[in-house]
């Protein structure tokens, strides 16, 4: 079954911000090479913020599904 645009979008959305998260992991290890503390401070900051990003989109990307196959998000309930 095809996915609606929707689904499609959010995981597309989904995977955009799981290559963030790689890319920030990447700069912590490369600042924890480095061993300047003001870089690993900054990269575990965006590292975190990604961690966010990357949950916030995970469940976008869920309810997106459950929309599709005609289940309340919230309620898990039909729709």
């Amino acid at each position: 079954m095809p996915r609606s645009p929707e689904v499609t979008d959010a995981y597309l959305r989904f995977q955009a911000a799981r290559r963030v998260h790689e890319a920030c992991l990447c700069r912590l290890e490369a600042s924890f090479i480095v061993g300047s503390p003001e870089q690993v401070e900054l990269s575990i900051s965006a590292l975190l913020d990604s961690s966010q990003t990357l949950a916030d989109r995970l469940r976008d990307q869920v309810f997106a599904q459950l929309r599709d196959d005609g289940i309340d998000p919230i309620t898990r309930r039909s729709l």
